[in-house]
């Protein structure tokens, strides 16, 4: 007996080469460093953890996969200490993160939405795009896992021609 899914799970791929039968490259990647402070009396204390997870991220208001920061050696600091729910540090911390940027549709319906898929695999054609970093998650203190939303954390991207990977920058965010 067969039955059809509407998961979207079958559909996708680790290899970042995208082939194409007119030799063009597409993007596949964004490189991006976020470094998540909170304040002190003025000053900035940068949070203090392994890694940072669940990075949703947008572009042109469509869904990409969730990404997870490259994990860090935080056992080394020199000056690591508990500021509220978090563990913080004076040194400032860049949290790289290297996110596939296939946009995923929402949910496949019709055969249209299917062939588009199979078409384009929906990568990033070159042009200019608007992207927004919804939310992330940063470990506490004891260890569970809170949400910070962004909601107005949005920059530019642009894609050129036979582009296969873009460093989009170094992003400071508050957490309050």
């Amino acid at each position: 007996m067969f039955s059809c899914s509407n998961t979207l799970d079958s559909y996708r791929y680790s290899d970042p080469t995208i082939y194409s039968e007119s030799d063009k490259v597409l993007l596949s990647e964004v490189i991006f460093f976020m470094k998540p402070y909170m304040m002190d009396a003025g000053q900035k204390k940068y949070i203090a953890t392994e890694m940072l997870k669940n990075i949703y991220l947008k572009i042109n208001n469509q869904i990409t996969q969730k990404a997870d920061s490259y994990p860090l050696d935080i056992d080394h600091l020199d000056s690591k200490e508990m500021y509220g729910n978090y563990f913080v540090t004076n040194q400032l911390i860049h949290y790289p993160v290297a996110m596939n940027v296939s946009m995923i549709p929402e949910q496949l319906i019709t055969a249209g939405q299917y062939a588009d898929l199979l078409n384009d695999y929906l990568n990033l054609q070159p042009g200019a795009y608007i992207c927004l970093i919804v939310s992330f998650d940063i470990a506490t203190v004891s260890g569970e896992w809170k949400t910070v939303y962004t909601p107005s954390f949005s920059f530019p991207l642009e894609v050129k021609e036979n582009m296969t990977s873009i460093n989009l920058g170094e992003f400071e965010v508050e957490i309050k």
